[in-house]
């Protein structure tokens, strides 16, 4: 069982873009099923009944009451049965939806609000669809656009990100103190055991654990998990690099449409960054960055070198995106006697941005790794 909050921003589909209508979501989950032979039907709350893409679309993006033009509108999610698990269910639509809506009661309880006020399905605007197929990318061992071999059955829903009263924004790509994705996925892997039962056979010397301790089992199966792939990533094959290429080439082309040509990118180093940096999550991170400067009408200072070793500086100048802000040179009285505090020079001020940073790296550290976990969410799944 896999269940994931995609990202759009890492994502890759514009699709799953959640600034503004739901039309090219709910367009896109219904092609998929009707281009695979499926009814594109879609589902919700319970007693809610069958809904249409429009009437889906219409409902979330009535309900987007105090969300700012830039603010997220909806979220999508996935929820990916294994195929053992959709053979032990029968891979039964009706028994999905209701795990579906199962998991959902849990997205909502996820979020940790200000007044400790706890949320539950009933509070959320959301609709579902199934697709019984899956396409092979040509990366994974299969002929690119075929479809996968064996059930392949999963869910995609779409969530508002204001509750159904219109007062609280739910925004499942924050912070793991506000929304945590790794605990959400371990609630909807354990709400398949409890549902259906396990695949694998049970250690009959231990007791059966609660849901509770069965939730925290799965939170650290998650997060070893997510950890090992990131020690042991194997290198990318030629197949998969030329994929990657070929997606930076449509990436950069589109940034480049957003700078005028002296600051365009030149898609080579970008690739080159990309190698250099093993096509990690961090080079995905920083191009995604460099892309939203670009829309705002800025260009990136030393965009290859951001994109290589995050740095975006000049010699006597600090510089972010933007033009460089250099540090005064001091002043003395006409008199010519020095003030009573010494003069910030260019040494000194770097010897206290080192020492600010050596101060802030343990909090820093400890928050990538509370998070490693989800990071590799984003970029461990494909639909």
């Amino acid at each position: 069982m896999y269940a994931k909050v995609i990202n759009p921003k890492t994502n890759g589909k514009k699709a799953y873009d959640n600034k503004g209508s739901s039309a090219r979501a709910t367009n896109y989950l219904a092609k998929e099923a009707k281009d695979s032979g499926e009814e594109a039907k879609f589902f919700g709350a319970p007693g809610s009944g069958e809904k249409t893409r429009e009437e889906v679309m219409a409902m979330i993006d009535s309900n987007v009451k105090g969300l700012g033009k830039d603010d997220a509108k909806f979220h999508s999610l996935v929820l990916s049965p294994s195929p053992d698990e959709l053979r032990l269910i029968g891979d039964n639509p009706k028994a999905l939806e209701k795990y579906t809506q199962n998991v959902m009661d849990d997205y909502a309880k996820n979020f940790t609000l200000k007044n400790g006020r706890e949320l539950g399905e009933s509070n959320l605007v959301w609709a579902a669809i199934i697709h019984n197929d899956r396409k092979n990318r040509g990366t994974d061992g299969g002929k690119q656009s075929e479809s996968k071999e064996g059930p392949q059955t999963h869910i995609h829903v779409i969530v508002s990100a204001r509750d159904s009263e219109q007062k609280i924004t739910l925004n499942a790509l924050s912070t793991p103190d506000r929304f945590n994705r790794v605990q959400f996925q371990a609630k909807a892997v354990a709400q398949m055991e409890i549902q259906f039962g396990r695949v694998t056979a049970h250690d009959v010397t231990r007791a059966e654990p609660t849901r509770k301790q069965l939730i925290a089992e799965k939170a650290e199966e998650i997060t070893t998990k997510a950890a090992a792939n990131k020690r042991e990533k194997k290198p990318l094959t030629e197949v998969q690099i030329a994929a990657k290429d070929a997606r930076l080439d449509t990436q950069v082309a589109r940034v480049n449409t957003k700078l005028n040509p002296a600051q365009q990118l030149d898609p080579a180093q970008v690739k080159e960054a990309a190698k250099e940096r093993n096509y990690d999550n961090v080079f995905y991170d920083r191009l995604g960055k460099i892309e939203r400067n670009a829309e705002k009408g800025k260009a990136t200072t030393n965009p290859y070198d951001y994109l290589t070793t995050g740095r975006v500086s000049e010699a006597g100048a600090l510089r972010m995106d933007g033009p460089a802000h250099s540090f005064p040179t001091p002043t003395y009285p006409k008199e010519g006697r020095k003030p009573d505090t010494p003069a910030i020079t260019m040494s000194t001020m770097e010897q206290t941005i080192n020492r600010l940073s050596r101060a802030m790296a343990p909090k820093s550290k400890a928050q990538d790794v509370r998070s490693e976990a989800e990071k590799e969410q984003d970029y461990e799944y494909e639909m």
